[in-house]
């Protein structure tokens, strides 16, 4: 399924031209503030030089601020003196005096020495909209291939995108929204500044939640332990746990010793894209996350049509003596509960396939051990269609959907799993050619923490190459943002 991204270019051209155009007409206007006593007969006065570079445009009072407007003429520097007198008929009672070097571009762009200029809210804002054009582009993709291709990896990348962006949008919105309220604190300077910080800041505002989380995940795995014994799979959670606290923690370091946002030292500017490459890579990997735990609880929790042929029933280790743990008899368990409520509900009979071979360790094949414990419980042998080669979850359902497709090629499927293998055993199901909706089977509170970061890691290294080409483009954005101020300087 193909999601045409020319909406969203076209959007980007269109932002980029208007960002432009706003800079180039309010880019000749600058302002300065000065402070004032609300007296009704005190007085502004201003004096350039050279003259002939910008003018005074207006002059605006207000209860305690006067605002002096500066027009661009032509391109240069020139030097402005402000004297504000709280009483003109008393000159020296009380006088300041306020001074800005004011420097004219080719493009009659009025800048001071900090490079603050006249609509500096326009890039913020622009950078805002961009944001949240993506945003809504990778939310309807999401949505779309929710409805339509759900077990797809693609999936989790178009919400943790989403989640990304989003962010991304809040930031920089709520800021915009700021700097029209206060116009008179917000400079470009500070939004500089904001820009090469504001991922990192995002970063720490987080580590209260990733605390509860590695919190939670170590007390689930000291758990696990105790009920299963010491394995270094079982310690998953907490390397997860420790390593986000961990990144949260050197990315509020690298904030403390962040340099001013424009800079000419080489420390500073390897410190610099540093911390905006980590900022930015470390968030990805929190919104991947949390997008995948997202869609893995949403596919466990999915409740199939009543309109089923076949159910397969995924295997895994079973006990030497040829038993099964609670692990897979839960997954045969919901099996055979669905098989009951769509027998009551449409009277309809479906066909289980319990799949999966013989380990080296065990004494009959997994599907011939849950085909056992189905006659147990009462399943006719003619309603169980056992498949006993497979060893992996994809050879699963590549094995029984050739065994599907001998009966009837068209049959509507279900499979049952464990809940937090449900998605990617969908994925699998895909990779096979077949369509088939995942039954999710509970387990214990303290098995599914770790068992959903175990399929998350499953989930990244199957597409390894996708994420490393995804955290260097927003790498490269994030230490674009950092460097504004530099490229401006650059370019002026």
């Amino acid at each position: 399924m193909k999601i045409s991204i020319k909406p969203l270019l076209i959007s980007y051209i269109i932002i980029v031209i208007a960002m432009v155009v706003s800079l180039l007409t309010l880019g000749d206007n600058y302002t300065v503030y000065v402070n004032r006593h609300a007296e009704s007969n005190d007085e502004i006065t201003v004096t350039m030089e050279p003259e002939g570079i910008a003018e005074v445009s207006d002059i605006v009072m207000s209860e305690t601020v006067a605002k002096v407007k500066f027009k661009a003429l032509k391109p240069g520097s020139t030097n402005a003196e402000i004297r504000y007198v709280a009483d003109k008929d008393n000159p020296n009672l009380l006088m300041t005096i306020q001074s800005a070097d004011l420097f004219i571009t080719n493009q009659k762009i009025i800048l001071n020495g900090y490079y603050d200029f006249g609509g500096n809210q326009v890039p913020l804002g622009g950078i805002a909209i961009l944001f949240m054009v993506t945003m809504v582009h990778f939310i309807k993709c999401y949505l779309i291939r929710r409805r339509k291709d759900f077990f797809s990896y693609r999936t989790i990348l178009d919400l943790g995108l989403s989640l990304y962006f989003a962010v991304l949008t809040a930031i920089f919105g709520g800021v915009e929204i700021i700097t029209f309220l206060k116009p008179d604190y917000f400079t470009a300077s500070l939004f500089f500044d904001y820009a090469g910080n504001a991922m990192g800041l995002v970063v720490t505002a987080t580590v209260p939640v990733i605390v509860i989380f590695a919190v939670y995940m170590a007390l689930s795995n000291l758990r696990l332990i105790t009920k299963e014994g010491f394995r270094p799979v079982n310690l998953l959670g907490i390397f997860i746990g420790a390593f986000m606290l961990l990144g949260a923690l050197t990315c509020f370091w690298l904030l403390e010793y962040a340099p001013f946002f424009i800079f000419t030292e080489a420390r500073d500017i390897v410190l610099y894209v540093l911390k905006s490459a980590m900022a930015a890579a470390f968030m990805y990997f929190e919104c991947i996350l949390f997008a995948s735990i997202i869609c893995l609880q949403r596919a466990g929790r999915f409740k199939p049509a009543f309109n089923k042929d076949f159910i397969i029933i995924l295997g895994c280790a079973i006990r030497k003596d040829g038993t099964l743990f609670p692990l897979i008899r839960g997954r045969v368990d919901k099996a055979i509960e669905f098989y009951k409520a769509q027998l009551e509900a449409t009277g309809k009979k479906a066909i289980f396939v319990p799949s999966g071979g013989q380990g080296s360790d065990e004494i009959i094949s997994e599907g011939e051990a849950m085909k056992r414990y189905l006659l147990e419980q009462g399943i006719e042998e003619s309603q169980i269609m056992p498949e006993t080669k497979s060893t992996t979850t994809y050879e699963n359902m590549k094995f029984s959907q050739e065994l599907i497709s001998k009966v009837k090629p068209d049959a509507k499927v279900a499979f049952s799993t464990t809940n937090y293998h449900v998605f990617r055993g969908g994925m699998f199901a895909r990779e096979a050619g077949m369509k088939a909706s995942g039954l999710g089977a509970k387990t214990k509170w303290w098995f599914w923490p770790n068992a959903e970061v175990r399929e998350f890691i499953g989930l990244v290294v199957n597409e390894l190459w996708v994420h490393i080409i995804v955290v260097l483009g927003l790498s490269g954005l994030s230490v674009f943002m950092a460097n504004l101020g530099n490229i401006m300087k650059l370019l002026l």
